[in-house]
């Protein structure tokens, strides 16, 4: 029974890691097959991100701590280990949206969204 999980799983994962353009179109069985890759990957992904998640927290607690209260040391390790893609989805695997394990978004980088107009963004970037 165990091998027939295990092929499986690795024919549903070959199946919908095909190599596609981004945004073709899919058939019902094609969208079908991408759904059911994602619940399969997220089996494996979701505890492992989880794990490094939870480890950053307190990594970046006791780095802040030993850095004398350097919010910014603890950023550090927040920011990568707590960001990033936490679900896989469809989109993932078609390559519509990247998977980005470990987060990169820090605040203090200018926005990539060029109709960021806030009164925040424009304080901080543009004067």
């Amino acid at each position: 029974m165990r091998r027939l999980t295990t092929a499986t799983l690795a024919l549903v994962l070959a199946t919908v890691l095909q190599t596609r353009s981004a945004g073709a179109a899919h058939s019902q069985a094609g969208e079908a097959g991408l759904a059911l890759g994602a619940v399969a990957a997220n089996l494996v992904y979701l505890p492992a991100k989880t794990l490094v998640a939870m480890g950053g927290l307190g990594l970046g607690a006791f780095t802040g701590l030993f850095t004398g209260g350097d919010m910014r040391a603890a950023y550090a390790i927040w920011v990568p280990s707590t960001g990033g893609t936490f679900l896989l989805t469809p989109g993932h695997f078609d390559g519509t949206r990247p998977i980005e394990f470990f987060g990169s978004d820090y605040a203090d980088r200018p926005s990539t969204n060029a109709r960021d107009s806030s009164i925040a963004y424009r304080a901080l970037y543009m004067y």
